[in-house]
């Protein structure tokens, strides 16, 4: 009996087959291929993470450099804020010191045309302390020691080399002052003085009470009222006068220490000559 041969179609388990020698083959070549390398999870699981750290590390350190920016920015803007102010105060002080270096030569130009002006004061300055100084001399001797000290101060004053032509001449002035304002004033004091008597042939000391009128006169009258007289300067003595004005010699003293109240008193001035 002729058996017919059967026809076995292509099945699922000859697929099967075919796909495992498949990736057997691959395999193998995954193992020897030159240009095929295998990649262990793990390792890739590690390069991840490096790189998922060095990516948040970057953004940290980019927001630190942000907020460093930002705070330098601001620091900068107050800066320069305050160098604008600053500016501003030292244009403020160079106008200042402009106008007063311009105030300053001005006050330097008057001091010297002052002072050219008050070096021609020197010759009269010296003229006047010398004719000052004659004067007292020749005048009637009250507070002889007093005011000799003024004048010898006055005169040192005037002869120092640093002392300026208007503190020169302000002395002066003040020596001249308080010399006129003793002809407006009396005075009286009491003084130990010698008296020579009106024959000439005795001198007699005693204290007395002196009687300065202005710079006319100069009365004297002796502690018991007796005897009085007056300065002489052409004889440049005391000398005695009658007892007759002693009365309103003691009147005079009375009303120059103020004991008595204003009134008329005649005194024996004698008669004012022209030099």
């Amino acid at each position: 009996m002729h058996m017919q041969k059967r026809h076995v179609p292509y099945s699922f388990t000859g697929k099967k087959q075919y796909l495992t020698a498949f990736l057997l083959l691959f395999l193998v070549a995954g193992f020897i291929g030159p240009h095929l390398t295998w990649s262990n999870p793990l390792e890739l699981d590690e390069s991840i993470r490096q790189d998922i750290s060095i990516a948040r590390s970057t953004q940290k350190r980019e927001e630190a450099w942000d907020k460093e920016r930002v705070a330098l920015e601001a620091k900068i803007l107050r800066l320069t804020q305050q160098k604008e102010r600053l500016q501003q105060k030292v244009n403020a002080l160079l106008w200042t010191n402009t106008r007063k270096e311009k105030k300053v030569a001005k006050l330097k130009k008057e001091i010297a045309d002052a002072t050219e002006l008050t070096d021609g004061l020197t010759p009269l300055i010296r003229k006047e302390t010398d004719l000052a100084a004659q004067e007292l001399l020749a005048s009637l001797p009250f507070l002889a020691k007093e005011r000799k000290a003024r004048l010898a101060s006055v005169t040192e004053w005037i002869n120092a080399p640093v002392t300026q032509q208007a503190e020169k001449l302000e002395r002066l002035m003040e020596f001249l002052t308080i010399e006129t304002e003793f002809g407006h004033t009396s005075e009286s004091w009491q003084q130990e003085i010698s008296v020579r008597s009106s024959d000439g042939n005795q001198t007699n000391t005693f204290t007395a009470d002196l009687l300065k009128t202005g710079r006319i006169a100069i009365f004297y009258l002796s502690l018991d009222g007796k005897n009085c007289g007056t300065y002489s300067m052409e004889e440049s003595r005391f000398i005695e006068l009658p007892s007759s004005q002693a009365s309103s010699i003691k009147k005079a003293i009375a009303l120059a220490n103020r004991e008595r109240s204003a009134e008329l008193v005649r005194l024996p001035i004698g008669r004012i000559t022209k030099p």
